[in-house]
């Protein structure tokens, strides 16, 4: 489960750093909310049950939850690539308390 975990996250957060920004533009941070629910619709049932016991907020609210935290905490360097490799070293990363919204 953990390397489905990895993989997911990992490709929300390149579709969510994929967003526009021309010389020094704010990211357009509803287009990246938007790829990255598009893209939870493609992760596993299992994992999905797992990111909403965790995140403690309905099934039908998970998706746009999970994304605006990880979107908003993304473009405003609260997170970034190498959390996913703290992640994955199981060291101490911002990443839970986002998806926790803390």
């Amino acid at each position: 489960m953990k390397k489905e975990f990895y993989a997911s996250l990992a490709a929300v957060m390149v579709l969510t750093s994929g967003q526009t920004a021309q010389a020094g533009n704010k990211p357009d941070i509803n287009a990246g909310i938007d790829r990255c629910i598009k893209h939870y619709a493609t992760i596993p049932l299992s994992l999905k049950e797992e990111f909403r016991t965790f995140m403690g907020v309905s099934k039908e609210r998970v998706p746009a939850i999970f994304c605006q935290r990880l979107v908003k905490a993304f473009a405003s360097g609260r997170i970034t690539y190498s959390d996913i490799n703290r992640l994955q070293e199981s060291r101490s990363t911002e990443i839970w308390k986002v998806i926790k919204g803390k």
